[in-house]
């Protein structure tokens, strides 16, 4: 069974991009060996586009080739096969899924973490400000039964966060009832009563508070992530891996603190994502590990949590050295 699961899987490369692996692909005129990095084109992704505007990915003999894609869980079976060799996207549910089946994929770094800011987060759970008011509401123990909107749906991102916040209230992530939304569709979801609640990105968390429609009730705590750093197994295994990291280390090095928003940053940032500098800067922006160390314990959260939503279907946590090697980040 679990033979056919792969192989119906890496069908779905057939579907998807074309290309060659980094370990194969031709140098460029400029002697750079080619990198296929699938993103999702989001500001919580700046080290990439940063190290790569900033010549970091040269200076280690590597040029990127960008491919956009919708999600990480998309992109893991072309990363197995090698059509990607980087992805840097969300986790997911299906992440998980499909490294029980037997692709061949390695969590290698983190991406996007929380500062713990609980005034300006990059993301919040937000509930009604009519249920607040009324004294429906008014912690995070006061969702039960309660229909909540996520991003990605139970075995998103999404869910993660809030089972998070749930569970330090208490209770479990199958105590409320989990809505797919996408983010901008959640103020109207929460001023219109059609949800009791939602987990929103900035802006679309800000916007309805800003309006008097919603309350922020919970942020993730410092040092969360949801994103991350993944390799294909051929990718992790050649000469390019830790060259790859190393340059990717260095561009989220240049995003410490303050410097997140200097006006260079901001401009990589904008021009990467399909913005204006000023639209970056106007929303918070994560910060991000210096090394992009992965977080292995939360990754095994995550897990045990989309595994009792039902969203993972095997019994069995996955050993974490089967998916996750952090040499990459500890030699950068």
């Amino acid at each position: 069974m679990k033979k056919l699961r792969i192989v119906a899987a890496m069908s779905l490369v057939g579907l998807a991009l074309s290309g060659c692996a980094a370990t194969d692909a031709p140098e460029t005129s400029e002697g750079l060996q080619t990198v296929n990095v699938g993103h999702v084109q989001l500001a919580i992704f700046s080290p990439l586009y940063v190290a790569d505007a900033k010549g970091y990915f040269a200076d280690e003999g590597i040029q990127i080739k960008l491919e956009a894609i919708k999600s990480g869980q998309d992109a893991i079976p072309l990363a197995a096969s090698g059509k990607l060799d980087v992805v840097v996207a969300g986790f997911s549910a299906g992440m998980f899924s499909a490294v029980e089946t037997g692709l061949d994929v390695k969590v290698v770094g983190s991406m996007g973490v929380s500062a713990g800011d609980e005034e300006e987060p990059p993301s919040a759970l937000i509930a009604s400000k009519k249920l607040v008011d009324d004294g429906t509401i008014s912690t995070v123990a006061d969702l039960k039964g309660r229909k909540v909107a996520v991003a990605g749906g139970a075995g998103g991102t999404g869910a993660f966060y809030v089972g998070m916040a749930l569970e330090e209230a208490g209770l479990s992530i199958t105590d409320v009832e989990l809505v797919t939304l996408g983010n901008p569709d959640m103020p109207t979801a929460v001023a219109n009563g059609s949800v009791d609640a939602a987990f929103a990105s900035a802006p679309f968390w800000n916007m309805p508070v800003d309006d008097g429609t919603a309350v922020n009730l919970w942020s993730t705590p410092a040092g969360t992530s949801g994103t991350g750093v993944i390799y294909g197994g051929d990718f992790a295994s050649s000469d390019l891996a830790q060259k790859f990291f190393t340059a990717l280390a260095h561009g989220a090095q240049d995003l410490q603190g303050d410097d997140r928003y200097t006006d260079e940053n901001l401009g990589i940032i904008a021009a990467a994502t399909g913005q204006t500098a000023e639209q970056v800067a106007a929303v918070p922006l994560y910060r991000w590990l210096p090394d992009l160390a992965p977080l292995p314990a939360q990754l095994a959260s995550m897990e045990r949590m989309w595994m009792e939503l039902g969203s993972i279907i095997y019994t069995d946590p996955i050993p974490e050295a089967d998916y996750v090697d952090a040499t990459f980040s500890q030699n950068s």
